[in-house]
Order: structure tokens, then C-alpha cells, then sequence
């Protein structure tokens, strides 16, 4: 009998899974940046410049100002972004939005026992006051905009700076507000996929800065503000020595603090002030001389036209105080002894500083 033995032999056998996995297109969120600037690209540090002030324009001066922001959406989805700016008092007060003022600073520190200040206003394009939530005024709200993704937006705004009460006492020197050394700005902003309820008021203020200087400079200046005529009256043919005089013939307005000297010059260009009335009657060839005198009597101290911006000469000197000043003119006649008519002369004024 024979007897078959199988031998069962065995291979591996390598089974190979494969595992089918959907692709899945992964998107970032929007990612966004802010920044601003005054008068500036966004990111720098701006200036806002009165330039120069005088008596004229201490309490009107008004210029504008360009508040540029700009915001980057790094990400790879659109959504939207809200911009909120603001600015408080500044260096000096800086709860007072209401009251803001640039100061001078003398021998090289800014004195607050004697102060001397330019006061000034900010406001927004639509006349609110340009504040803080944390104090007053309101801040500039951009509201929702539409930002791409991979993409930059921009936009600006105009602030309103006016000088507008109060400057007459600054003194000459240059005077500055800075926005910049300290946390005297913010900016703040809230950016989403969607735009419900994006609203960049809300919230704690952002700690974003824009730094910027408000300055104008104070130079020396003088404006004759009024003047009216020395009328000697009526005088008889014998009156002689004749003296006369008007306490408010010249009113100035001259730079607090400011020197400035005051020459006389009649029609005849005397430098001393030693000029001729012409009567108004055709055909009258008489003049009668006078004098013009910075003290009362016969002899008082002749007015004349040598002043310059460094020294009185034989004018009249005088120190700004900011507001309109009165200075007083005599006149002497030695005698009136000429046709019957009605005499004057036109007297120059100029004043030096």
C-alpha cells in the first residue's frame, strides 16, 4: 500500500491596502496689520506746522491736516477691517482734548511757572472734537471696509487745527505739542471674515502709535490798528505858540514782549519831524508850519523819522504787550498868522521792530 504525504507549503503573500484620503484645500484666516501717520505716510512720524503767528493771526489760524492709515491682510481669505484713531491732549495736559496748547520752552527748558502758551483746537472733518474713548472728543471711525486677501487698503482723514482764543500774551519763540513721546495716541482696529458687528469702538483701546509734532513759531510783529487826526480847532491870526494834541492819534498792535519804535514823517520828509500845512482853498499859497512832539508843550521832545528796528533815534519806543496800544501826538504851531483857510498835513507812520 503506498501512502501519499502532501507537504502544504506556504508563501507570503503581501496584501496591499490602499487608503483613499480627500483632499482638503486648507485656507489661513485673515490676518491683518494697521498702521498711521499724521501728514506722514502710515508708520512715520508727521508734523503739523502753524508756521508763522503774529498779533494778526494768534486767534484765527486755521490749517488742515491729513490723517493717512493703512491696513495689510497677510492672510489668504477676504473679510473686512475697522480702523479707530485717536489723539488726547498731548504732552502737557493730556486729559484736556478741549484745551490743548503748545508751549515754548526758555533757556532750553519749558518753564510752567510763567507760562506762555499757543492754544489750539483738533477736530474731526465733521466738527466733533478729535479725542478718546478713555476721555473726551470722539475718535476717527473708519467703519467697515473690505479688504482682499493678500492685499493692502488705505484711507485718510482730515483733522482741523485752529488757533482760536486767548494766544495774544505768547511771546516770541518757536512753541510745540508732542504727540509722540508717550502714549498720547491711539490706534486701534478689529478685522474679520465677516463684517456683522465689526465694530472697532468696542473693546479695550489698541496700543498702536502715531507719532506727531504740532509747532508754530511766534516772530516779532506790529499792526497799526487805528490812528485819527491832531485837530488844532480854530485859531485867530494873532494866536501864536499854539499847542494841541490827541492821546489816541496812533494805536499799535506789537508781539508780547517786543521792542518797537515809532517814527513820524511829514509830507515834506523832515526826518524831525518839522513839517507845512496847505490850506484847502484854491489858490492859497500859504504854509504854515508845526512841529510833531512825543511830549506836551512849546518844547517838548520832537517826533521824528530816524527810528529804526534797533533804536529809537528821535521816535518813540515801546514793548508789545499783545493787544492794541495807544500812543499820544502833540503838535505846536508858532504862529497863526496866514490867510483864513483850513490848513493839514498828511503825516507817514512807521513803526520798526
Amino acid at each position: 500500500m503506498n501512502i501519499n504525504i502532501f507537504q502544504w507549503r506556504y508563501s507570503p503573500l503581501l496584501m496591499l491596502l490602499v487608503l483613499w484620503v480627500p483632499a482638503v484645500n486648507a485656507q489661513a484666516a485673515v490676518t491683518v496689520t494697521c498702521e498711521a501717520g499724521m501728514n506722514t505716510a502710515p508708520g512715520g512720524a508727521g508734523i503739523v506746522n502753524f508756521g508763522t503767528i503774529n498779533s494778526a493771526n494768534a486767534n484765527n489760524e486755521n490749517i488742515k491736516g491729513t490723517l493717512n492709515y493703512s491696513c495689510t491682510n497677510t492672510g489668504d481669505t477676504a473679510g473686512y477691517v475697522a480702523v479707530c484713531l485717536a489723539a488726547d491732549g498731548g504732552e502737557y495736559n493730556n486729559t484736556a482734548v478741549d484745551r490743548r496748547y503748545m508751549e515754548r520752552p526758555r533757556n532750553g527748558i519749558f518753564d510752567f511757572s510763567s507760562r506762555r502758551r499757543l492754544n489750539f483746537t483738533m477736530t474731526l472733518s465733521g466738527g466733533q472734537t478729535w479725542g478718546t474713548r478713555s476721555a473726551a472728543g470722539s475718535e476717527y471711525n473708519s467703519g467697515q471696509l473690505a479688504i482682499g486677501a493678500n492685499s493692502t487698503i488705505t484711507g485718510s482723514e482730515v483733522i482741523n487745527f485752529s488757533m482760536n482764543r486767548n494766544n495774544n500774551n505768547a511771546t516770541q519763540g518757536v512753541y510745540t505739542n508732542n504727540f509722540g513721546n508717550g502714549n498720547h495716541t491711539a490706534l486701534t482696529f478689529r478685522a474679520s471674515e465677516n463684517s456683522a458687528g465689526l465694530n472697532c469702538a468696542t473693546g479695550s483701546q489698541g496700543l498702536g502709535r502715531f507719532p506727531f509734532i504740532v509747532q508754530a513759531a511766534i516772530e516779532p510783529s506790529c499792526t497799526i490798528t487805528a490812528t485819527s487826526n491832531v485837530n488844532l480847532g480854530a485859531r485867530s491870526a494873532s494866536a501864536t505858540n499854539i499847542t494841541d494834541s490827541n492821546s489816541s492819534a496812533i494805536t499799535v498792535n506789537c508781539t508780547n514782549g517786543g521792542s518797537y519804535y515809532i517814527g513820524l514823517k511829514p509830507s515834506n520828509n523832515n526826518i524831525n519831524g518839522a513839517g507845512v500845512m496847505s490850506g484847502l482853498t484854491t489858490g492859497n499859497t500859504d504854509k504854515v508850519p508845526y512841529q510833531l512832539r512825543s511830549s506836551a508843550g512849546i518844547g517838548g521832545t520832537i517826533w521824528g523819522n530816524t527810528a529804526t528796528s534797533t533804536m529809537v533815534g528821535n521816535g518813540v519806543a515801546g514793548i508789545g504787550t499783545g493787544s492794541p496800544k495807544s500812543h499820544e501826538v502833540f503838535v505846536t504851531v508858532p504862529s497863526a498868522d496866514f490867510r483864513p483857510d483850513n490848513y493839514s498835513d498828511t503825516v507817514t507812520i512807521k513803526v520798526n521792530y
